[in-house]
């Protein structure tokens, strides 16, 4: 008896390495925005550091 049914002709195997490809490629881009995110925080709370520095300096 022929199997013809979608397990039979190995769309499984396929199947599960175009969604272990997609998990990646999602994970990548959700640790790219984080990183955007993290580098973003930084770079304000550095500029107000830098900011209240300045103030401080010039109100001498």
């Amino acid at each position: 008896m022929a199997d013809d049914s979608w397990y039979g002709d190995g769309d499984v195997v396929r199947e599960a390495a175009r969604g272990r490809r997609v998990a990646w490629t999602g994970m990548a881009v959700v640790t790219c925005l984080f990183g955007a995110v993290v580098l973003a925080v930084a770079a304000v709370g550095l500029a107000v550091l830098l900011a209240l520095a300045y103030a401080m300096a010039v109100m001498d």
